[in-house]
């Protein structure tokens, strides 16, 4: 018995639908970035919701396994050249100045006087603390100043030299005093974060300088 070419081929095409896509395994070596970190840039990429042949993917600590159609394996591996890459490096000069009554000047803030006597009322400023570390796109760093601490979390890093943009999380806490915000700060600039409380020696108001000590290539 002789079947119609058409409805052979109606067959087979309906046996590749049943069949879905062909899937690959590759397995990514990370250098710079955590395997949970890698997860969450790939997951487009993973259509583990497809109903033949459903895309998985394994996380190691510097690995990241996923078994999906080639060419979204090729985007995979486009995006994570991308992102696997150093971190910038940032430094963070903090300044803890108090302000009272006395017409005080002090040079250690003659950068940032200006912009404090504009923002407040004080008739003196000077310096009680600066606070300086560096730290990693992603990290968090800590240490005493002043009489409390100045946690700061550096969020994300964008642009690239003079024209990078610090997004951070400063948390500053004490016995007298308790202060947390988010800001984006450019570069080189001194930002002015707030008045973050009182204590015996007057207003105390924090600033901060970030810069960018090293970018990723």
């Amino acid at each position: 018995m002789r079947v119609p070419v058409p409805v052979i081929l109606t067959a087979v095409a309906l046996l590749a639908c049943r069949a879905g896509p062909v899937l690959d395994t590759q397995t990514f070596d990370l250098k710079y970035l955590r395997g949970e970190e890698a997860a969450e840039l790939i997951g487009p990429y993973v259509y583990g919701d497809r109903r033949d042949a459903k895309g998985v993917f394994g996380v190691g600590e510097k690995t990241i396994t996923v078994r999906e159609t080639r060419d979204n394996l090729d985007k995979i591996a486009r995006v994570l050249a991308q992102y696997d890459r150093p971190r910038p490096l940032v430094r963070l000069t903090f300044h803890l100045i108090q302000a009272d009554g006395a017409a005080t000047t002090d040079q250690a803030i003659a950068d940032v006087e200006a912009t404090l006597r504009k923002l407040f009322r004080f008739r003196g400023y000077r310096l009680v603390a600066e606070g300086i570390f560096s730290a990693a796109e992603g990290g968090e760093v800590s240490q005493a100043m002043g009489g409390a601490v100045i946690t700061a979390q550096i969020l994300r890093v964008a642009g690239r030299a003079d024209s990078a943009t610090m997004e951070l999380v400063v948390h500053l806490r004490g016995r007298a005093v308790e202060f947390k915000t988010r800001v984006g700060i450019p570069a080189g600039k001194t930002a002015v974060l707030g008045n973050v409380g009182q204590d015996p020696r007057g207003t105390l108001i924090l600033t901060v300088h970030p810069e960018l000590i090293s970018a990723s290539p």
